[in-house]
């Protein structure tokens, strides 16, 4: 008789709240609905029944297309489609690169360990694909002949992609894909990853080994077990406890790493329920190839699901997803959360997973108080840099947004990157100043906030930057733009160092040469360096080219909208 009909996973550490994202997501994926507290998600007891098809499901939803079973069926289309009037030697080359990519898929271990659990008699898939070879042409062969040769190769591909769509197939295979595509990067060695069962059905396995132990725990008397969970601290039996050394890099072996515990004694048993949480820690995270995130903002359940919630396709870069996961977190909390964050948010976690790191997989950014704070207040004009890029040398692109939020994490200012910028506009390699502006924006915003009071008005930047703009003008008026350049180099170099001797020296000489006098923002910029450089590079940013004028209407809209 079963004692417990509904289980409630309450919010803990990262990793076992990236689990409890993983059990909603699944849950979410096939229209189980569950109650969402404050601190806990609870479901039915029910929910369980038949989870591992629910769980394979999720992932097969989620990452379809980034699967080598999608790629090669997405073929079918060009075989559909082909027309042999039309047919030229770049068919030849397409379609000598999908069989080489069919072959080298349909004879890999993992696909061969499914064929066995398919275990079908009457189709042998290793024979077909012997039958795929490439399209050779010599230099007496016709174009035509080389046609009939590939309508043959062209059935024989759409013979074997016919027969992976068909369910039972395409079942396994994509479950095989997912195994290796994702799952891998978090666990290993038990359920269908043991080493004996890399034949048997995965699905099978998973419900053995995760589910069924749940099923009796739930159907058992707990009270009268003397251990507890390490992870929720339900009462656990010895017989019916696990381990977390299962668990890619984060979990420890306890009958070989005592050393870990307190008096060489390991306590780190958890129940079937929590074995279960676990085995979906790859559902919580968000994978790109061999790459995975997870934002831990735990202050609450229903925050932390929508955070995690981020849609990808095969298309997607990991920075993107990295993009999105920050402003998933702003565009989540509530407004009265925002406006009070230095009392309601705790730090948040960004969990980067990078499967290539062998010795240190997981690595963690802080997404403190006040940083939320800054790019709350900023989102809208930092949502305007994700598509930036400036080209820094023959095959070097840089990725503006990416360098801006990597120097906002480490507390450091962008007067390095705005110096870059302007060099490189100064060659000519980049020209779009008016990304210039919003960083050096940006930055002041970060120095009137986490730096504290070295900040000054966005008025007056757009004041020194007119100024810049009119010193240009005149010397443009005079026929001398040819000493603009010069000029700009100089002042680039001494902002770089910090020489506000040798920019001021700069400065009066590029004035006194048209008889000008200089303007008194630069005196009072010289107390502090900050202030100074955010006044200096804001008059080169219109000494360059670039008024701000024509923005004004729109900055004053979007300050409007990023307040």
């Amino acid at each position: 008789m079963v004692t417990i009909t509904k289980i409630r996973l309450e919010l803990a550490d990262w990793l076992y709240n990236a689990g409890i994202v993983g059990v909603a997501n699944i849950l979410t994926a096939n229209d189980i609905k569950y109650e969402i507290g404050k601190n806990y998600i609870e479901f039915n007891a029910e929910a369980l029944e038949q989870f591992e098809e629910k769980y394979f499901q999720f992932f097969i939803q989620k990452y379809l297309k980034f699967t080598s079973w999608y790629r090669m069926i997405s073929f079918i289309d060009y075989i559909d489609n082909f027309d042999e009037k039309e047919f030229k030697e770049q068919d030849i080359e397409d379609i000598n690169k999908q069989i080489e990519y069919m072959k080298a898929r349909l004879t890999s271990a993992s696909y061969n360990s499914g064929y066995k659990i398919i275990n079908d008699k009457k189709v042998n898939l290793l024979k077909k694909e012997k039958s795929l070879k490439k399209i050779k042409m010599n230099k007496k062969e016709t174009l035509q002949n080389a046609l009939s040769k590939a309508k043959e190769q062209l059935n024989i591909m759409k013979d074997i992609l016919s027969y992976l769509q068909q369910d039972e197939v395409k079942k396994i295979i994509l479950a095989k894909n997912i195994m290796y595509d994702i799952i891998t990067y978090f666990w290993k060695d038990v359920s269908f990853f043991h080493n004996q069962a890399s034949t048997k059905d995965m699905y099978t396995e998973y419900k053995k080994y995760f589910l069924e132990p749940v099923e009796k725990y739930l159907a058992e008397e707990t009270d009268k077990f003397k251990l507890s969970c390490f992870a929720c601290d339900r009462k656990i039996d010895k017989s019916s406890s696990y381990g977390l050394a299962w668990l890619k890099s984060v979990g420890v072996d306890m009958s070989r790493k005592t050393s870990h515990f307190w008096n060489f004694y390991g306590d780190t048993y958890i129940c079937p329920i929590c074995n279960l949480v676990y085995s979906c820690i790859p559902a919580g995270f968000t994978v790109i190839r061999d790459k995975g995130l997870f934002v831990n903002q735990n202050s609450d359940m229903n925050t932390l699901i929508k955070i995690n919630g981020m849609t990808v396709d095969h298309n997607t870069r990991f920075e993107e997803l990295e993009d999105k996961s920050y402003f998933a977190v702003i565009d989540n909390l509530k407004q009265s959360e925002i406006e009070n964050i230095q009392k309601e948010i705790d730090n948040i976690q960004i969990v980067k997973l990078d499967s290539a790191n062998d010795g240190r997989p997981y690595t963690f950014n802080i997404l403190s108080k006040e940083k939320l704070i800054l790019i709350s207040k900023n989102r809208k004009t930092l949502r305007s840099l994700v598509e930036a890029r400036a080209k820094a040398g023959k095959n070097e692109f840089i990725n503006l947004y990416q360098q801006v939020i990597q120097r906002l994490y480490q507390n450091k200012n962008q007067f390095d990157l705005i110096n870059k910028l302007l060099k490189l506009n100064l060659d000519e390699e980049f020209k779009r100043l008016g990304y210039v502006r919003t960083i050096i924006k940006i930055n002041n915003s970060f120095l009137g906030g986490i730096m504290k009071g070295k900040a000054i008005s966005y008025d007056k930047i757009d004041q020194i930057q007119q100024m810049g703009f009119r010193l240009r003008q005149t010397y443009t008026e005079k026929k001398a733009e040819n000493k603009i350049n010069g000029i700009s180099y100089r002042l680039l170099n001494a902002l770089k160092t910090k020489n506000t001797a040798k920019f001021m020296e700069s400065l009066i000489n590029a004035y006194m040469y048209l008889n000008k006098p200089i303007p008194t923002e630069f005196v009072d910029g010289l107390k502090d360096v900050d202030r100074f450089q955010t006044i200096g590079y804001s008059f080169l940013l219109g000494l360059q080219g670039e008024s701000g004028i024509h923005n004004k209407k729109n900055d004053n809209k979007e300050d409007a909208a990023n307040e």
